[in-house]
């Protein structure tokens, strides 16, 4: 009677599942940075001549304000509703420094206001303003 006998394995390690894989994670790599580098919208923001540049900006939510009212929660499009959430889930996690609001210069003042109430609905009451300096 024949006996079943496993097939005869050199013992090779197989590269090519491996190689796979790190090629996998060079490209996702190369994607989130590219993604993290185009996370602001360009805006032309205020000139004030006094700010002053906290030292630690910190873990901060980018939320930027074109002319026209429209929100942007990094580089997307966004309602004060879901800033409002998003703002609520950042504010839950360890670390998180508040709001970094970045209005166009010629931006009507209600749409700063009705975000700067949306902040402090979503208990986000540490809030920076981006502008430049001159000097």
């Amino acid at each position: 009677m024949k006996t079943w006998r496993p097939a005869e394995n050199d013992g090779a390690f197989e590269l090519t599942p491996m190689i796979d894989v790190v090629f996998l994670l060079i490209t996702f790599f190369m994607t989130v940075t590219s993604f993290a580098s185009a996370e602001m919208i360009q805006v032309a923001m205020p000139i004030a001549p006094q700010a002053k540049v906290p030292d630690d900006i910190g873990d901060r939510q980018y939320i930027s304000v074109t002319e026209d009212g429209i929100y942007f929660l990094g580089a997307f499009k966004s309602d004060l509703e879901h800033i409002k959430i998003a703002l609520e889930a950042r504010n839950a996690k360890e670390g998180f420094k508040g709001a970094y609001i970045r209005a166009d210069s010629h931006t009507p003042y209600k749409y700063i206001d009705e975000l700067m109430k949306t902040c402090a609905d979503a208990g986000v009451y540490n809030i920076l303003f981006g502008t430049l300096n001159d000097g």
